[in-house]
């Protein structure tokens, strides 16, 4: 997968205190293993590398092993108690792995959870 993919979605964060954003519009480039969120108002990037990827029939799952923020000419590296990236490279909807949610064709699902409580999901479609 070493070509460059591109998509929008949606990334919901629910802070530890449990207030809710919704970034809708965001720009989602995929670059060998490593996924690029940019904020619809171009503000702010999230970047999640990953490793160790594995196959779940047609649906790629991936760790996020890095993850950094990117805004208002800053890095900040976010560290995380668990996460998963989902990918369906494939042109027909697929199935979580032990899950009832479906990923689009060629879809994106990222779902992460920081060590200060944050939770990050973003679902989005990447060109064909």
């Amino acid at each position: 997968m070493g070509g460059v993919a591109k998509a929008e979605g949606v990334t919901l964060v629910q802070q530890s205190d449990g207030a809710i954003q919704v970034y809708r519009h965001v720009n989602m480039r995929l670059a060998g293993q490593t996924l690029w969120l940019r904020s619809g108002d171009h503000r702010g990037v999230l970047e999640i590398a990953t490793d160790a990827c594995s196959f779940a029939g047609d649906v790629k799952r991936c760790l996020p092993f890095m993850t950094t923020l990117h805004q208002h000419g800053k890095t900040h590296k976010i560290a995380l108690e668990h996460g998963m990236v989902y990918l369906n490279l494939t042109g027909a909807v697929q199935q979580l792995p032990h899950s009832s949610q479906q990923i689009e064709a060629h879809g994106a699902v990222v779902l992460l959870h920081t060590l200060h409580g944050t939770y990050v999901s973003v679902k989005g479609t990447l060109d064909k």
